[in-house]
């Protein structure tokens, strides 16, 4: 084989190695996103209480984590 077909069949595999990694990065971003929004939608069926039991706290922007400890309730409450 001479270089030159030796350095094209280089490229290529190379090239579809880098498409089959973008893809690999863009299916794994969707499935983050269609977990967030199983979560998100769970926590939606949630009271104000049962999400203070676990910790959380709906804000106009999600969900929070709740510090007592931290900045107080009521800071969350944005």
């Amino acid at each position: 084989m001479s270089v030159e077909i030796d350095t094209v069949f280089r490229s290529r595999a190379n090239s579809r190695g880098l498409l089959l990694s973008a893809l690999g990065v863009c299916v794994a971003e969707v499935r983050r996103y269609f977990a967030r929004r199983a979560t998100n939608r769970a926590l939606a069926h949630l009271s104000e209480t049962d999400l203070k039991d676990i910790g959380l706290v709906r804000t106009r922007y999600g969900y929070r984590e709740l510090h007592h400890d931290r900045l107080g309730a009521t800071w969350w409450n944005v």
